[in-house]
Protein backbone atom coordinates (compact mmCIF):
# COMPACT_ATOMS: atom_id res chain seq x y z
CA UNK A 1 0.00 0.00 0.00
CA UNK A 2 1.25 3.89 -0.65
CA UNK A 3 -0.48 5.26 2.21
CA UNK A 4 -2.97 4.93 4.83
CA UNK A 5 -6.06 6.33 3.42
CA UNK A 6 -8.51 8.05 5.60
CA UNK A 7 -10.71 9.85 4.10
CA UNK A 8 -11.63 8.65 0.65
CA UNK A 9 -12.13 11.48 -1.79
CA UNK A 10 -13.94 8.73 -4.12
CA UNK A 11 -13.44 6.96 -7.48
CA UNK A 12 -13.15 9.15 -10.74
CA UNK A 13 -16.51 7.62 -12.75
CA UNK A 14 -17.14 6.61 -15.91
CA UNK A 15 -20.12 8.71 -16.06
CA UNK A 16 -17.22 12.08 -16.15
CA UNK A 17 -16.00 10.33 -19.12
CA UNK A 18 -13.00 8.36 -17.17
CA UNK A 19 -11.90 5.16 -16.07
CA UNK A 20 -12.80 4.18 -12.88
CA UNK A 21 -9.80 2.42 -12.05
CA UNK A 22 -8.29 5.44 -10.47
CA UNK A 23 -8.37 6.41 -6.36
CA UNK A 24 -8.62 9.71 -5.31
CA UNK A 25 -7.62 9.90 -1.41
CA UNK A 26 -7.20 12.11 1.31
CA UNK A 27 -3.86 10.95 3.52
CA UNK A 28 -2.95 11.22 7.45
CA UNK A 29 0.83 10.06 6.57
CA UNK A 30 3.05 8.48 3.80
CA UNK A 31 3.83 5.03 3.82
CA UNK A 32 5.89 5.21 0.45
CA UNK A 33 8.01 7.82 0.76
CA UNK A 34 9.90 6.11 -2.70
CA UNK A 35 6.84 6.49 -4.92
CA UNK A 36 5.89 9.95 -3.42
CA UNK A 37 9.73 10.99 -4.23
CA UNK A 38 9.43 9.62 -7.73
CA UNK A 39 6.38 11.08 -8.27
CA UNK A 40 7.32 15.00 -6.64
CA UNK A 41 10.62 14.40 -8.84
CA UNK A 42 9.12 14.48 -11.98
CA UNK A 43 6.54 17.32 -10.88
CA UNK A 44 9.48 19.53 -9.77
CA UNK A 45 10.96 18.49 -13.62
CA UNK A 46 7.91 19.17 -15.16
CA UNK A 47 7.52 22.55 -13.30
CA UNK A 48 11.06 23.53 -13.80
CA UNK A 49 10.53 23.05 -17.64
CA UNK A 50 7.75 25.11 -17.72
CA UNK A 51 9.79 28.20 -15.51
CA UNK A 52 12.43 27.89 -18.11
CA UNK A 53 10.13 28.22 -21.29
CA UNK A 54 8.87 31.02 -19.56
CA UNK A 55 12.07 32.96 -19.32
CA UNK A 56 11.84 32.27 -15.31
CA UNK A 57 15.73 32.85 -13.93
CA UNK A 58 16.59 30.45 -11.50
CA UNK A 59 19.06 27.74 -9.97
CA UNK A 60 17.15 25.09 -8.70
CA UNK A 61 16.94 21.74 -9.56
CA UNK A 62 14.45 18.98 -9.42
CA UNK A 63 16.16 17.08 -6.55
CA UNK A 64 16.63 20.59 -4.30
CA UNK A 65 12.95 21.11 -4.77
CA UNK A 66 12.04 17.85 -3.60
CA UNK A 67 13.95 17.52 -0.83
CA UNK A 68 12.36 20.87 0.20
CA UNK A 69 8.98 19.10 0.56
CA UNK A 70 9.72 17.17 3.37
CA UNK A 71 10.83 18.70 5.96
CA UNK A 72 6.96 21.17 5.38
CA UNK A 73 5.33 17.59 4.78
CA UNK A 74 3.42 18.56 7.97
CA UNK A 75 1.58 21.31 6.86
CA UNK A 76 -0.10 19.13 3.86
CA UNK A 77 -1.16 16.85 6.14
CA UNK A 78 -4.33 16.93 9.02
CA UNK A 79 -5.27 19.23 10.48
CA UNK A 80 -4.26 22.26 8.76
CA UNK A 81 -3.69 20.62 5.39
CA UNK A 82 -4.39 17.73 2.73
CA UNK A 83 -2.35 15.69 0.72
CA UNK A 84 -4.36 13.92 -1.85
CA UNK A 85 -2.99 10.97 -3.60
CA UNK A 86 -4.02 9.41 -6.83
CA UNK A 87 -3.34 5.44 -7.66
CA UNK A 88 -4.23 3.62 -10.49
CA UNK A 89 -5.73 0.04 -10.66
CA UNK A 90 -2.21 -1.38 -10.28
CA UNK A 91 -1.69 0.63 -7.26
CA UNK A 92 0.76 2.96 -8.77
CA UNK A 93 0.92 6.53 -7.49
CA UNK A 94 -0.57 8.71 -10.62
CA UNK A 95 -1.24 11.49 -9.39
CA UNK A 96 -0.97 14.69 -6.17
CA UNK A 97 -2.35 17.47 -4.96
CA UNK A 98 -1.50 19.62 -1.60
CA UNK A 99 -3.27 22.21 0.55
CA UNK A 100 -2.25 24.12 3.46
CA UNK A 101 -3.62 26.51 5.61
CA UNK A 102 -1.74 30.42 5.25
CA UNK A 103 -4.44 32.04 7.42
CA UNK A 104 -7.11 31.03 9.54
CA UNK A 105 -9.80 30.91 7.07
CA UNK A 106 -7.80 30.29 4.09
CA UNK A 107 -5.58 27.74 2.33
CA UNK A 108 -3.69 27.54 -0.69
CA UNK A 109 -3.42 24.99 -3.61
CA UNK A 110 0.03 23.74 -4.61
CA UNK A 111 1.62 20.84 -6.66
CA UNK A 112 -1.03 19.60 -8.55
CA UNK A 113 0.56 17.05 -10.95
CA UNK A 114 -1.19 13.90 -12.79
CA UNK A 115 1.55 11.35 -14.81
CA UNK A 116 0.94 11.64 -18.48
CA UNK A 117 -0.39 8.25 -18.72
CA UNK A 118 -2.84 9.13 -16.55
CA UNK A 119 -4.18 12.08 -18.23
CA UNK A 120 -7.04 12.47 -19.72
CA UNK A 121 -9.05 10.72 -17.35
CA UNK A 122 -10.40 14.25 -15.13
CA UNK A 123 -8.24 13.38 -12.53
CA UNK A 124 -6.69 16.61 -12.21
CA UNK A 125 -10.05 18.13 -11.91
CA UNK A 126 -10.98 15.04 -9.17
CA UNK A 127 -7.34 16.80 -7.07
CA UNK A 128 -8.75 19.89 -7.43
CA UNK A 129 -12.62 18.73 -6.03
CA UNK A 130 -10.76 16.81 -3.25
CA UNK A 131 -8.97 19.42 -1.98
CA UNK A 132 -11.84 21.80 -2.34
CA UNK A 133 -14.35 19.30 -0.40
CA UNK A 134 -11.21 19.15 2.45
CA UNK A 135 -11.24 22.99 2.39
CA UNK A 136 -14.73 23.10 3.55
CA UNK A 137 -14.72 20.36 5.85
CA UNK A 138 -12.03 22.57 7.82
CA UNK A 139 -14.15 25.41 7.92
CA UNK A 140 -12.15 27.42 5.37
CA UNK A 141 -13.71 30.53 3.10
CA UNK A 142 -10.84 31.37 0.77
CA UNK A 143 -8.71 29.10 -1.81
CA UNK A 144 -5.98 30.28 -3.02
CA UNK A 145 -3.44 28.92 -6.10
CA UNK A 146 -1.06 30.56 -8.54
CA UNK A 147 0.14 29.33 -11.99
CA UNK A 148 2.81 29.66 -13.91
CA UNK A 149 1.73 32.20 -17.34
CA UNK A 150 0.87 29.95 -20.20
CA UNK A 151 -0.13 26.73 -17.83
CA UNK A 152 -3.14 26.29 -19.24
CA UNK A 153 -4.08 23.01 -18.37
CA UNK A 154 -3.80 23.64 -14.71
CA UNK A 155 -5.84 27.19 -15.30
CA UNK A 156 -8.39 25.77 -17.35
CA UNK A 157 -9.68 23.80 -14.36
CA UNK A 158 -9.30 26.25 -11.59
CA UNK A 159 -11.53 28.53 -14.03
CA UNK A 160 -13.96 25.89 -14.95
CA UNK A 161 -14.56 26.20 -11.01
CA UNK A 162 -14.74 29.62 -10.86
CA UNK A 163 -11.81 30.63 -9.53
CA UNK A 164 -11.16 34.60 -10.42
CA UNK A 165 -7.79 35.92 -11.45
CA UNK A 166 -6.69 38.48 -8.56
CA UNK A 167 -3.06 40.04 -7.79
CA UNK A 168 -0.70 38.49 -6.30
CA UNK A 169 -1.81 36.78 -2.27
CA UNK A 170 0.36 38.33 0.67
CA UNK A 171 0.41 34.24 1.52
CA UNK A 172 1.71 33.23 -1.44
CA UNK A 173 4.24 30.48 -1.09
CA UNK A 174 6.93 31.12 -3.97
CA UNK A 175 9.66 34.06 -3.98
CA UNK A 176 8.29 37.37 -4.59
CA UNK A 177 11.40 37.06 -7.47
CA UNK A 178 8.76 34.98 -9.70
CA UNK A 179 5.91 37.08 -9.35
CA UNK A 180 6.08 38.39 -13.40
CA UNK A 181 5.99 35.04 -14.51
CA UNK A 182 2.71 33.57 -12.33
CA UNK A 183 -0.91 33.92 -12.31
CA UNK A 184 -2.57 34.11 -9.18
CA UNK A 185 -6.39 33.06 -8.43
CA UNK A 186 -8.89 32.94 -5.68
CA UNK A 187 -11.87 30.75 -4.88
CA UNK A 188 -15.25 31.76 -2.35
CA UNK A 189 -15.79 28.34 -0.90
CA UNK A 190 -19.95 28.57 -0.60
Amino acid sequence: MTALHDQPAGRVSPSAGTVSAYRVTCVTEVTDRAALDDLLLEYYGVILKKLAFAGVPHSYTAHDLKASFWPNLHRFLPPTGRLVLVHDAADRLVGCGTLHQVRPDAGELKRLYVRPEAKGHRLGRAIVDARIEAARDMGWRTLLVNAIRGNTDMTRIYESIGFRYVPRYPECSDPIEVDPWFVYMQYELG
